[in-house]
């Protein structure tokens, strides 16, 4: 084998396993997105679209800001979406890391979900009251646990 061969067989090995590096340290970037959108201009009670579940999802904010709040936090329900009857809160968590700006995200998984119609609201923007204006650049919702 040729020295220039050998070189770029040593590449091709090194080029491979920062690749598959980069996919093991980074598997959020890589995650199977059941659908993406953003925020704009909520306040408590707004909700996202519905999505059809089973057994796991994952909500993701990134880049958030609260118009006119005192405290730059969110707290979130994740909810079923009931026909004819009051939806269900299914749990309650508090998003703050995605307010630190472009690149921090703020991430809820829940899994053992019943199969059902998924949604989430905003519960408190900011100190909550209809005060304030939620924003955030990228929000995600993954329904795939094997990534």
């Amino acid at each position: 084998m040729s020295a220039r061969n050998l070189r770029l067989q040593r590449t091709g090995v090194i080029v491979g396993a920062v690749s598959a590096l980069l996919l093991v340290l980074t598997p959020s970037a890589f995650a199977d997105w059941t659908w993406t959108s953003y925020i704009s201009s909520w306040t408590d009670g707004d909700t996202s679209h519905r999505w059809d579940d089973e057994a796991y999802n994952e909500i993701s904010w990134e880049g958030c800001y609260a118009q006119y709040g005192t405290t730059q936090q969110t707290v979130v329900k994740r909810r079923i979406d009931v026909s004819l009857a009051s939806d269900v809160t299914v749990d309650t968590f508090t998003f703050s890391n995605c307010f630190n700006g472009s690149g921090y995200y703020s991430t809820d998984t829940q899994t053992g979900l019943d199969s059902a119609s998924y949604y989430f609201e905003a519960d408190k923007v900011a100190q909550g009251g209809s005060c304030c204006l939620l924003f955030a650049d990228w929000v995600g919702v993954d329904t795939t646990q094997a990534d």
